[in-house]
């Protein structure tokens, strides 16, 4: 997922807003902001997790209380990643119907910049 929100950015960023595509395109806007989240927050879970596997494999004490650890540290940086990613889940989804619903009606979205930075927020 991290390579693919990259390989996203770069081929958005490259192409812009070339082969027809209009400027305000909610589902490229999706695209780009969910990208930006998975870039954003996979680090961190990948993180976590592997300091999780440390702790079962190698008996290293990221978790562990008794040898100062912080027992609460996995579900901080789990739910750095968990709380995004309903967004990560749902903003593509809102981008396609967005989008689907612009085109078959033949007009543009009504309040398209302001759809663009409510969704980037």
């Amino acid at each position: 997922s991290f390579l693919s929100s990259v390989n996203f950015l770069s081929t958005i960023a490259v192409l812009g807003v070339t082969n027809g595509a209009k400027p305000w395109c909610l589902f490229t806007w999706a695209i780009v902001f969910t990208a930006i989240m998975l870039i954003a927050t996979l680090p961190i879970l990948t993180g976590g997790l592997l300091m999780l596997v440390l702790d079962l494999h190698l008996n290293t004490q990221f978790y562990d209380a008794s040898f100062n650890g912080d027992p609460v540290l996995f579900q901080h940086l789990f739910w750095f990643f968990g709380h995004p990613e309903v967004y990560i889940i749902i903003l593509p989804a809102f981008g396609v119907i967005s989008q689907t619903l612009s085109t078959s009606a033949g007009k543009l979205v009504f309040g398209g910049p302001s759809m663009i930075l409510a969704m980037g927020c």
